[in-house]
């Protein structure tokens, strides 16, 4: 099963609404994103590097997305995997951290329609670009 597909299960068991986008929508929402944000890694350990805030994934795996702007998250994955081009969107994206306890541990890039953020999440870190630096700097307050 691909993480795609993993996660549109995850968030049916959870009861959250989803929806699997794939093709030349897919394609172009995430070369917006990648375009504009420029992380380091979109395969292998993503990242996005280079002005982000880093919070420790085994402390807000299960927790960092409460602090998200209300509205649908986009999810996408390693750009070198079988989910390439492929875009889950989350319709109470506040609700991800929630889902993915539901899923086997994945990495994955957020973001939302507006591009006013990027987060990545990889197995040691949670990097936050744009408005996430914002969110994260409040997260290693607490």
């Amino acid at each position: 099963m691909s993480d795609a597909e993993e996660l549109m299960n995850a968030s049916e068991t959870h009861g959250t609404k989803s929806n699997l986008i794939t093709g030349k929508d897919a394609s172009n929402y995430i070369e917006s994103v990648l375009k504009k944000f420029k992380p380091f890694k979109t395969t292998g350990h993503l990242s996005i590097g280079k002005d982000s805030k880093s919070i420790k994934t085994e402390e807000h795996e299960f927790s960092y997305s409460k602090k998200l702007s209300k509205g649908a998250a986009y999810i996408f994955f390693d750009q070198e995997s079988k989910d390439r081009n492929t875009l889950v969107i989350i319709e109470e994206g506040s609700q991800l951290c929630n889902i993915m306890e539901n899923a086997y541990g994945m990495e994955y890039f957020l973001s939302n329609k507006e591009l006013d953020y990027l987060i990545a999440v990889n197995w040691y870190a949670i990097e936050g670009a744009g408005l996430a630096k914002n969110w994260f700097s409040e997260l290693a307050k607490e």
